[in-house]
């Protein structure tokens, strides 16, 4: 158990990062099947788009939801990287703060996640459109909100295993 403990920020860091890149790189909504699908990149779900057509430029809104996700998970890596650092430095005051780092990190993944789940009804209300009955949320993104929270879980388990040898 120890060398997980050890190694649990990494872990943390690494399922992270593969959640922030499948949010990055895939389709987080999926309207209809087959050869009739239509589809949301990620970077439109999160940033929004404007495109050209021959009747003029076609704004479509990010997901609010969307885009805290993508700043929670940056923020968590952040926090999570000062909680792998501070420790090497050997300073025990830095040390109780990176658990601290540690707790705030759990949050931001655990929340990120599940604002992942919920982006094709946020997206379609910041586009003023009815949510279409066939529409489903990337798979892509579905494993990266999964692999958010599973960081959370890893990034806790330093600071609850301190908790429960002081009880």
């Amino acid at each position: 158990m120890k060398k997980l403990l050890k190694y649990s920020g990494f872990i943390s860091l690494v399922l992270v990062v593969v959640a922030f890149i499948l949010m990055m790189a895939t389709n987080a909504i999926v309207v209809g099947s087959g050869s009739l699908q239509l589809v949301t990149k990620g970077t439109v779900a999160i940033f929004g788009e404007t495109t050209s057509t021959l009747l003029g430029d076609v704004k479509t809104n990010p997901s609010v939801l969307a885009l805290l996700a993508w700043i929670f998970i940056l923020a968590g890596l952040v926090i999570v990287l000062l909680g792998i650092i501070l420790p090497l430095l050997k300073v025990h005051a830095l040390e109780k703060f990176a658990g601290v780092l540690n707790l705030v990190a759990v949050l931001l993944f655990v929340v990120a996640g599940v604002f992942m789940f919920i982006v094709v009804p946020t997206f379609y209300a910041a586009n003023n459109a009815d949510v279409p009955n066939n529409a489903a949320i990337g798979v892509g993104w579905v494993i990266g909100g999964i692999l958010a929270i599973a960081g959370g879980v890893f990034a806790i388990l330093p600071a609850a295993a301190d908790f429960l040898a002081k009880k």
